[in-house]
């Protein structure tokens, strides 16, 4: 009679469900941003969140130092067609709008591209946004056939740490550089504060881009 209590205990016991928006950090700040004679107003986190799928609301070392690069070199950029892969809250991406024609900023996580979006719309930007997952071969397609003139310039920090991602980017890569038409991008711009990952800039030196 014991051990029937104590299995009836057992099945009483209340299941509790969690909504995926216990797990998501939205609590945004407004927060300045000085590259240069440039300023940008964002809103990130401070912190990184409990996910690791959502690293893209905060600003990481890697976009720092790239914006830094390219406030020193914006005649580099001058004209230039640019697509940034990881583009999180967007400060490298708004930032290169100052410069280039056409820039096109991607991420693959819902939540993050909506902050990316609030952040263009706080600029007035007319910067594109796309949803962009390494090895969708869909998102890809989607982008390049809104984009058909290609791009001349990739754009990518603190973007991969991950060893498991690097064959889709190699994958993303590869595609850029096979389409065979004019613009398409030839040169990437990857940045990392330490040498933590290099399978990103390896796959982008097998395919004889410049990096």
């Amino acid at each position: 009679m014991e051990k029937r209590g104590e299995e009836e205990e057992e099945d009483g016991e209340e299941i509790v469900c969690i909504d995926r928006s216990f797990f998501i950090n939205d609590d945004y700040q407004l927060t300045t941003f000085t590259f240069g004679s440039q300023v940008l107003q964002l809103f990130c986190l401070q912190s990184a969140s409990t996910d690791f799928d959502l690293t893209g609301q905060l600003v990481w070392p890697g976009a720092k130092l790239l914006n830094n690069y390219i406030s020193q070199t914006p005649e580099m950029l001058r004209g230039c067609s640019v697509i940034e892969l990881g583009s999180g809250v967007g400060v490298t991406g708004i930032l290169c709008s100052k410069f280039c024609h056409d820039v096109v900023l991607t991420d693959h996580n819902e939540e993050v591209l909506k902050i990316l979006k609030k952040n263009i719309e706080l600029h007035s930007s007319s910067e594109s946004t796309e949803k962009l997952e390494w090895g969708n071969s869909h998102d890809l397609n989607q982008i390049l056939e809104r984009h058909p003139e290609g791009f001349d310039l990739v754009l990518g920090a603190d973007i991969s740490f991950n060893s498991l991602a690097s064959p889709c980017f190699l994958i993303l890569c590869n595609s850029f550089s096979a389409l065979g038409i004019s613009g398409t991008a030839n040169s990437c711009w990857l940045m990392y504060p330490e040498p933590k990952s290099w399978m990103p800039w390896l796959s982008v030196k097998l395919l004889g881009m410049d990096c």
